[in-house]
């Protein structure tokens, strides 16, 4: 194996997510190992495992890279209160994120069901900043991590089952935050009684 190049820190750590997010772009996941990485960016396992502990490690990297992009694209949307507009145009930021970065949704849906540290914290805090606009009270917080926990089931549904469209996806999650299960009955997106 030919020595690697000197990196900063930083810039080896970037290098890293890089390259195992761009190996997971056609692929599970759970099929992409450590020494896979190690040879596609050039580098030992040892300097892999240095970095990210282990596979548990570099996926939960991987999650909060691809997190940190989409609490950007969110975040401009959140504002000191709720209105309908501003939920609308989360949901649908949402949805896009997930449709225009495939790969990275794929790494933040496997990534996601794991319990490592890391991960845990990220939803923990990003839950607590949008219940922060909400009050920042238990039930805000309750609100926050049930909106959440629908955008991402929402989106990889979406994800899996395209044909239902961009818009209409939005439009019908929109019913189910907004106006609850009575709203999807008005509108006849469902038979609910």
């Amino acid at each position: 194996m030919p020595k690697p190049t000197r990196l900063a820190p930083a810039a080896r750590r970037a290098q890293l997510i890089d390259v195992a997010s761009r190996l997971c772009a056609d692929r599970h996941v759970g099929t992409v190992g450590i020494g896979e990485v190690a040879d596609a960016a050039g580098v030992s396992r040892s300097l892999v495992y240095a970095y990210f502990g282990d596979r548990g490690g570099l996926l939960a990297a991987m999650y909060l890279h691809n997190l940190d992009q989409l609490n950007l694209e969110l975040d401009r949307f959140l504002g000191d209160r709720l209105e309908a507009v501003q939920l609308r145009q989360i949901i649908r930021r949402y949805l896009m994120f997930a449709r225009d970065n495939l790969a990275a949704w794929n790494v933040m849906a496997a990534a996601g069901t794991l319990q490592h540290p890391a991960i845990v914290a990220a939803r923990r805090e990003r839950i607590e900043r949008i219940a922060g606009v909400w009050g920042s009270d238990p039930t805000a917080r309750l609100v926050a991590g049930g909106v959440v926990g629908l955008l991402e089931a929402g989106a990889q549904d979406w994800v899996d089952h395209p044909e239902v469209g961009l818009e209409r996806t939005t439009e019908v999650l929109f019913a189910v935050l907004w106006e609850g299960l009575t709203g999807l009955r008005q509108h006849g997106f469902v038979a609910v009684s």
